[in-house]
């Protein structure tokens, strides 16, 4: 961990002046406390939370994943998958990453948490279809609000056919002293095993998005501890940054720490070409090339890489072949999905495609992804 950021020290133009404050006007900036002490040790995790001129650069969407945060009318659902549903009953965070991929809505200051109303309906929805075994509790960040959290939890738990709880969080990084052990005992009741049915079991875990060795700090790791000492598992998920993580020592280091600390490595996600974020976006060929290296070591070492467009995760991983396509003067990966059109539409209530899909002959999406480039940035 370098002991003083350069991303804190580095002089800016007058151009990038100007564009910073162009920035500023459009999405919030916050860091917690306890991140503003790593802020000012580590740049990798400066680079992650301070307003960067580079996001007023003309790039991406506003929404690369939000087609189905309000499915059937329900605010805060949202089901693109056949055994999975999500709820984000809160969309606020303790800080904000400069990269989420719902810049919009909480760095933009447009969201809101979901009410009473949207949950019952959402519970309703989810208890009348036996298909879904999954429900994934996100955000914002459910931990900042433990009351909320649990209200959600009780209800989510008296479904019969969900067997999976997940909940993702980042504020174990943000606030690590929030994480106390009543929350980490309330979580763990949720946790049930039926000995003689397993069928009859319900099991919860939390995914925590880390990107760096750096953000594994004592308070982290003990956080992180409250949890996995009461048997509730943690993965470990990881968006791909270039200048942050987008190296194999990085990532075999932070994947090793991982394994250290007992937690689990699930997804590298490739970072999403939302707005103001192109600065972050490597090629996908380069995580696969990171996941190449990885291959001589032990297979608890390779997470999942995947990139997300708005009908879900695209899987690829060492040896993957990349179909390029030029839209627009732009570089596009060209991928038929495991994903039918058919259902896509169904589970996520809308009535067509988002923009860059289509359907083959077959009936299976056909997506088009904007790739990233692994060059360094451009001089403002």
């Amino acid at each position: 961990m370098s002991t003083t950021s350069e991303t804190t020290k580095k002089k800016l133009s007058e151009r990038e002046r100007q564009m910073q404050q162009t920035v500023l006007k459009r999405f919030r900036s916050k860091v917690s406390p306890s991140l503003a002490q790593l802020v000012k040790k580590s740049d990798a995790v400066a680079k992650q939370f301070l307003p960067s001129p580079y996001e007023a650069l003309d790039f991406g969407t506003e929404a690369p994943f939000e087609e189905g945060k309000n499915n059937h009318g329900i605010y805060g659902l949202e089901r693109i998958y056949e055994d999975r549903a999500v709820l984000t009953p809160y969309f606020e965070c303790s800080a904000y990453c400069r990269y989420c991929f719902k810049k919009t809505r909480t760095l933009g200051g447009e969201a809101k948490r979901m009410t009473d109303e949207n949950i019952d309906a959402a519970i309703r929805y989810i208890g009348s279809d036996s298909r879904i075994k999954t429900v994934l509790i996100t955000g914002g960040d459910p931990f900042i609000d433990a009351e909320l959290l649990e209200q959600v939890l009780v209800k989510v738990a008296e479904i019969p056919h969900v067997r999976n709880i997940r909940v993702g969080t980042r504020n174990i990084l943000f606030q690590p002293e929030k994480i106390t052990d009543e929350l980490a005992e309330m979580v763990s009741r949720f946790n049930h095993i039926d000995y003689e049915n397993p069928k009859n079991s319900r099991n919860i875990s939390v995914g925590l998005s880390i990107n760096h060795p750096d953000e594994l700090t004592p308070e982290v790791v003990r956080a992180a501890q409250r949890f996995i000492q009461r048997g509730i598992t943690i993965r470990g998920q990881t968006v791909l940054m270039k200048g942050i993580n987008d190296d194999a020592k990085t990532i075999h280091e932070l994947i090793s720490l991982f394994l250290a600390v007992g937690i689990v490595p699930y997804y590298l996600f490739h970072c999403m070409p939302v707005i103001g974020a192109k600065h972050f976006r490597t090629s996908v060929q380069k995580g696969i090339d990171i996941l190449k290296a990885l291959s001589p070591f032990s297979g608890s070492t390779a997470p999942h890489y995947v990139y997300v467009t708005q009908i879900g995760k695209h899987r690829v991983g060492p040896g993957h072949q990349l179909d390029y396509v030029e839209i627009d003067g732009l570089k596009y990966i060209k991928a038929t999905t495991p994903y039918k059109a058919a259902d896509f539409l169904e589970f996520s209530d809308n009535t067509k495609l988002p923009p860059l899909h289509e359907i083959d002959e077959n009936g299976y999406v056909v997506s088009y992804y904007l790739d990233g480039d692994d060059d360094e940035l451009e001089v403002l």
